[in-house]
């Protein structure tokens, strides 16, 4: 039993710095770039493989040889009646770098990494603070124009227009601070500003339904509650009427439903967390 134990502890060992040296010898783009003319010729030789990498025989010979003599000893490529040629091993090689290559490119600013990475709480957490961060925009454009209507008058709609857009640019502050320390980690660069739009949960979000609803809602809630505030100042409808009362009910309503989805969203985020920490 013990010679047994040993003998797959020598092979998994074995097979772990065998998988290292593969690793090491495509660490360097030089050797792949030779690999990968050596696959699209089938086969060449010591000279051409020289003069495609533009590489002067008498000065970078020694480098060339080392780069050769690693991809040989790991088995990428051999050398048969004077040709390299790419090995079974090699050609797998050269589709796990070019996926690798590919995965990059799609990739290239971070964005699906950070999705990716993302537990379903900071998902919700940063879904919430971008909803604040876009109501908080709609109210304070909505209570900008009383405030402006109304500077120095003193009257009730003036103080509450004040209230309201001190309030309204509180919440696209901290909402904004949230979302800032949510993505800081991810280094994300100027490719943060894909958060600030209410698409990028569409990539992997187990939430996704549940957040594109939300936003339907509150989108339906913030319209017409624009509305119902916005069209008794142009005389278009008159306060306390049935369809200013249909604006207000729809846009309590949609805003409920909005609310009531945000929580069920939180403990689905909460189950699934759960579930991955089990597991």
């Amino acid at each position: 039993m013990v010679k047994y134990l040993e003998s797959k502890y020598i092979l998994v060992m074995k097979i772990t710095s065998e998988s290292e040296n593969v690793l090491k010898a495509l660490s360097s783009s030089t050797r792949r770039t030779i690999m990968k003319q050596i696959s699209e010729k089938g086969s060449a030789s010591y000279t051409e493989i020289m003069q495609v990498l533009n590489l002067d025989p008498t000065l970078m010979s020694g480098t060339f040889n080392y780069h050769l003599k690693e991809l040989n000893e790991v088995g990428l490529i051999e050398r048969i009646d004077g040709e390299y040629r790419i090995t079974d091993l090699g050609k797998r090689a050269l589709i796990l770098v070019d996926q690798v290559a590919k995965d990059t490119k799609i990739d290239q600013y971070g964005v699906l990494s950070a999705v990716m990475s993302m537990s379903p709480r900071k998902e919700l957490e940063l879904f919430k603070s971008q909803m604040g961060m876009m109501c908080g925009f709609v109210l304070t454009v909505l209570s900008f124009i009383p405030f402006v209507l109304g500077y120095g008058s003193g009257t009730f709609e003036f103080l509450i227009s004040t209230f309201s857009l001190t309030a309204s640019l509180l919440i696209v502050i901290v909402s904004i601070a949230k979302m800032i320390g949510i993505l800081r980690k991810f280094r994300l660069g100027f490719s943060v500003v894909v958060f600030f739009s209410p698409n990028w949960f569409f990539i992997r979000s187990p939430n996704r339904n549940s957040f594109f609803v939300i936003t339907i809602f509150a989108a339906v809630a913030i319209i017409t509650g624009a509305l119902a505030f916005l069209l008794p100042y142009t005389g278009e409808i008159i306060p306390l009427t049935l369809q200013w009362y249909g604006l207000v009910s729809s846009a309590i309503g949609s805003a409920a439903l909005s609310i009531g989805l945000s929580f069920r969203a939180k403990r689905y985020a909460e189950r699934m967390e759960e579930s991955d920490n089990e597991q």
